[in-house]
């Protein structure tokens, strides 16, 4: 769903290098890198019903590890997962990595091998397919943000499988991997061409990037582009945002070389195979690629102090303002309105209506950026409510009734409660509704 955004016709019949192929129409969950099998996924696996039965990911030495099994299609665990057989950690703190995290850890003796990747925003102001052809045209002065990583081909590729490993090595700097989210997003396959803006702002010339190839969202931590060290720095990709460990003997003994290895009180999420969709940091929320699939996506330009405009065709078609039990007129994306009228009208009908505070209802579509500054909030697509807002500030314990939690939940919404840093107000989309909503 690209709504908002002015484009050519579709690219087609691009060259194909060799390198990667495109994986027209296919789901995400399947593998799609220099022709590789299906189901190339490991220690990287995504975590939903995928095509066919898929290999789980090697560890960094090359042994495969023991199959995960599907949880739903773009769905969280909201219950602690069974112990995972591959020996293998997702490390991150709130908005980055404190410096020398990594160099740290690697000296610890459970710790086998470790790569940090860095994360942060794109700002795409043009692309064009295989051919030359103009593909994404935002309106002028705005540009597309994209989620983006960079990592170090030489410590990343060994928690790749093995078969994928030569194509994260070899990425020149000018050259881009495109998740399989992203490409279909991008209508763009090998060859195509991205334009990037510099902090945002599109300017002649600027910096264009080769698209090598498109691979499994589960292998670039389902971000929209992954660039190599080397292209990171070209393009701004600076903050360390999370680390992969791979670690001997037992898992308590290696957190407590990752807790040790940070400040004192600096709060940490360790993940591992199995229990988290997608390895990345705020791996509690639906990837920004998977959000503009369900929502659309728009273009932008910054207004200061962490707002932005929206280009106005998006917001025409992406917007609607409904009349919603308990809240009363809400304006929210006209995908999200009917489960969020749904949970409220759930509330109204089992009594629980108390639960909700129309006072202290903050709103759904506000165009801006995430607290830290460093992503897109889920409330720029009209995706995501604040609830009782008085009553649970954002870092502090939460004063929501579970009965409400729940209740959003079943219909869709992930609990920022249970978030690194607690935001219990918050409900944003994850999901569809449950079969029982309602």
């Amino acid at each position: 769903m690209t709504a908002g955004r002015r484009r050519a016709a579709p690219a087609g019949g691009g060259r194909r290098d060799g390198r990667a192929a495109l994986a027209g129409g296919a789901r995400p969950g399947v593998a799609a890198l220099l022709g590789l099998a299906l189901g190339a996924g490991a220690t990287l696996a995504l975590q939903r019903p995928p095509d066919r039965p898929t290999a789980a990911p090697a560890a960094p030495d090359g042994t495969p590890a023991a199959a995960t099994s599907a949880a739903g299609a773009a769905s969280l665990p909201t219950r602690p997962a069974a112990a995972p057989a591959d020996r293998v950690l997702l490390a991150w703190t709130p908005g980055r990595l404190p410096a020398g995290l990594g160099r740290r850890l690697r000296r610890a003796p459970a710790v086998r091998a470790v790569t940090v990747v860095k994360g942060g925003r794109l700002d795409l102001a043009g692309s064009t397919d295989a051919d030359g052809r103009a593909v994404d045209r935002p309106p002028r002065g705005m540009t597309v943000p994209l989620e983006a990583i960079a990592f170090d081909p030489s410590t990343y590729a060994g928690f790749l499988p093995a078969s994928a490993r030569a194509a994260f090595r070899r990425l020149a700097p000018t050259e881009a991997l495109l998740g399989a989210t992203s490409a279909r997003l991008r209508r763009l396959g090998p060859g195509g061409r991205l334009h990037v803006a510099s902090g945002g702002r599109v300017r002649p010339g600027g910096r264009w990037l080769t698209v090598a190839g498109v691979v499994d969202d589960a292998l670039v931590g389902a971000a929209e582009v992954a660039v190599s060290g080397g292209g990171g720095r070209a393009v701004g990709l600076t903050r360390d945002r999370y680390a992969l460990l791979a670690y001997r003997g037992r898992r308590a003994a290696v957190a407590e070389a990752v807790r040790r290895a940070l400040p004192a009180g600096l709060p940490v999420r360790l993940r591992g195979p199995g229990e988290t969709p997608f390895f990345r940091a705020g791996d509690a929320v639906l990837p920004q690629a998977m959000v503009k699939e369900r929502f659309g996506e728009f273009a932008w330009r910054p207004a200061g102090g962490g707002d932005f405009v929206q280009d106005p065709a998006w917001r025409a078609t992406g917007l609607a303002t409904g009349q919603v039990p308990l809240l009363g007129r809400v304006r929210c994306n006209r995908a999200l309105l009917p489960a969020l009228a749904g949970a409220m009208r759930e509330l109204q009908q089992r009594n629980l209506a108390g639960l909700v505070d129309p006072a202290g209802f903050a709103g759904c579509w506000n165009s801006r950026l995430t607290r830290s500054g460093g992503g897109v909030s889920r409330h720029a697509w009209g995706a995501a409510v604040d609830l009782n807002v008085a009553g649970n500030p954002t870092g502090l314990a939460s004063a929501q009734d579970r009965r409400l939690v729940e209740v959003m939940e079943r219909w869709g919404f992930t609990w920022g409660g249970r978030w690194l840093v607690p935001d219990p107000a918050h409900f944003e989309y994850l999901r569809p509704p449950d079969s029982a909503a309602g």
